[in-house]
């Protein structure tokens, strides 16, 4: 019995060595999301507290509404995410991770047991999501680091409002929060192009009718909200576009094309798309003026990221359409194994 013992200590002492990067980024990870969570407040005291900006509390009240109508409106199960309040102080939570290698939109992959496999990482420490871009830069690949606004635990914790989340409109909020709610509704391992999909086309579908619902289909919240909506698409379609682009170029390279060539040829496409974006049809035109002083930080890996979240808007729309529109049947109705798999 002691031999036997002494065996399966051995194994998992070398299991752990193997792993030891992995398991200190979980433990981090875990760590991190842990002080989250036990540094949160009952949304009802922060309610209470007369100290609290009045226009926050209501945007606090807003979501209680909105998840009461993803559970009455969109048949999602109702359960307690967003009944708790944390303070980032101004400061970004997460930092995501994501590449690709020079001259392919194939996204880099990271795996985690039972997790499954990711085509970006995330980090509550931003020096660990330094160290994992200067791995990669040193791999050869295109690296993009990014914060995020918001992250689905899939009900595993109990997912908190964060500070940051309220200084968006309240049709941007209503959207991220159904967003991040779609995830705990339907979520497919090991296809992170799938969840962000239906995430984003739900997120967007869901806030058009609970902006329009709540506040009239002719009132200010939800003609901003339209107009936001509208240059997100034109913008995120322009970008998707780009990345096809992108991959195009790189497959028309052969053993004869030189690394200065496709270097210049890459930049080259690279440019042309970022410069064309003032082409775009926009209701308001300095919205995404930030792109060009950023400029030589996008990449494949950032083109990327909007296939990611855009490959199938046009199918799930066409879907939806061919069931009468209702996003509730959509929702309960689809076969959803119908749309192409990474």
């Amino acid at each position: 019995m002691k031999k036997i013992a002494l065996s399966v200590l051995v194994f998992l002492l070398a299991i752990c060595i193997w792993q030891y990067a992995l398991l200190q980024y979980v433990l981090v990870q875990l760590a991190g999301q842990l002080s989250l969570i036990y540094h949160t407040q009952p949304m009802e005291e922060v309610i209470k507290d007369k100290n609290f900006p009045k226009e926050e509390k209501e945007k606090l009240l807003l979501i209680a509404d909105i998840k009461q109508f993803a559970v009455d409106e969109l048949g999602f199960q109702y359960n307690e995410n967003y009944t708790t309040f944390y303070d980032q102080h101004n400061q970004p939570l997460m930092y995501v991770v994501s590449a690709c290698p020079k001259y392919s939109m194939q996204e880099h992959e990271w795996h985690f047991p039972i997790a499954g496999s990711f085509t970006y990482k995330g980090f509550f420490r931003r020096d660990m999501a330094d160290e994992e871009v200067s791995t990669r830069k040193k791999e050869g690949l295109d690296v993009y680091l990014g914060t995020a606004s918001g992250w689905s635990t899939l009900g595993w914790l109990k997912d908190p409002v964060l500070s940051g989340m309220l200084n968006k409109s309240k049709g941007e909020l209503t959207e991220l929060i159904i967003h991040e709610l779609t995830h705990s509704f339907k979520y497919d391992k090991n296809n992170v192009t799938f969840n962000e999909n239906l995430a984003t086309f739900v997120g967007q579908k869901g806030a058009l009718n609970f902006i329009s619902k709540r506040y009239g289909s002719s009132s200010t919240e939800i003609k901003a909200y339209e107009a936001r909506l509208h240059d997100n698409q034109l913008f995120d379609e322009h970008m998707t576009t780009g990345y096809y682009e992108l991959d195009s170029l790189y497959n028309s390279f052969d053993g004869s094309t030189s690394e200065k060539d496709k270097s210049r040829m890459k930049q080259s496409l690279i440019d042309e798309i970022i410069a064309s974006i003032k082409q775009l049809d926009l209701r308001n035109n300095n919205r995404y003026n930030f792109i060009f002083e950023k400029k030589n930080k996008i990449n494949n890996a950032w083109f990327a990221s909007f296939k990611r979240y855009h490959t199938f808007q046009i199918e799930f729309e066409r879907s939806l359409n061919a069931k009468g529109g209702n996003l509730r049947k959509w929702l309960k109705t689809t076969d959803f194994s119908q749309f192409s798999r990474e």
